[in-house]
């Protein structure tokens, strides 16, 4: 019963902090996440007229022929979250600056896009396997990154005026775990799944 009510008081603590985050960065989220969702549904639309254009990676069929490197692929989306996280970082330093992040999320899902027709050239369950699991999860993970660096800086220091009660390092502290953080999100979906999957199913 103790444990009954210890779960209970966390979720009565979290529930306004969620709720109050979305009330104060309902914006953020909707237009970046709106953007994200818009753009990669027209850039599919678009790129499936030109599907013989495009050759991308299928994980996951590289994954059957032995060919993928969990260590390789896994670096090479760290270092592209980290990448996201500090350009979004970085616009701090002039005000509105946060609306570049706008062409990156369109780029993202424009990639995004491609990268799922370019690949859809294996078995359908392949296909599936390497849009649901790995593509689609990852660049969102992204977006995520870029949502939630921007909701703090600006938070914390858009309208501040010099006097900032946010320093460079508390962002740059902010933003180092945010990409940890996700980083290890994304560590599921390049590693830990295919390694798993790779036992049961191949």
């Amino acid at each position: 019963m103790g444990k009954f009510n210890g779960i209970k008081i966390n979720k009565v603590c979290i529930t306004p902090y969620i709720k109050n985050y979305f009330k104060e960065n309902k914006l953020f989220i909707i237009t970046f996440y709106g953007l994200f969702l818009s753009v990669f549904a027209i850039s599919l639309f678009v790129v499936l007229n030109y599907e013989s254009e495009f050759t991308h990676n299928n994980y996951y069929q590289m994954l059957m022929n032995g060919e993928y490197s969990v260590v390789k692929v896994t670096l090479k989306y760290f270092l592209f979250n980290l990448l996201f996280a500090f350009c979004s970082m970085l616009t701090y330093r002039k005000k509105y600056a946060f609306a570049i992040m706008y062409f990156v999320v369109t780029f993202i899902a424009y990639r995004l896009a491609v990268n799922i027709v370019g690949s859809w050239n294996c078995s359908l369950f392949l296909n599936i396997l390497n849009t649901v699991l790995f593509y689609v999860p990852i660049y969102l993970l992204f977006v995520v990154t870029i949502v939630t660096v921007i909701c703090y800086i600006n938070k914390k220091y858009l309208y501040c005026n010099g006097n900032c009660p946010l320093t460079l390092k508390k962002m740059l502290g902010f933003t180092l775990a945010v990409a940890i953080v996700v980083g290890i999100a994304i560590a599921v979906f390049t590693a830990i799944l295919p390694i798993i999957l790779r036992h049961i199913l191949f």
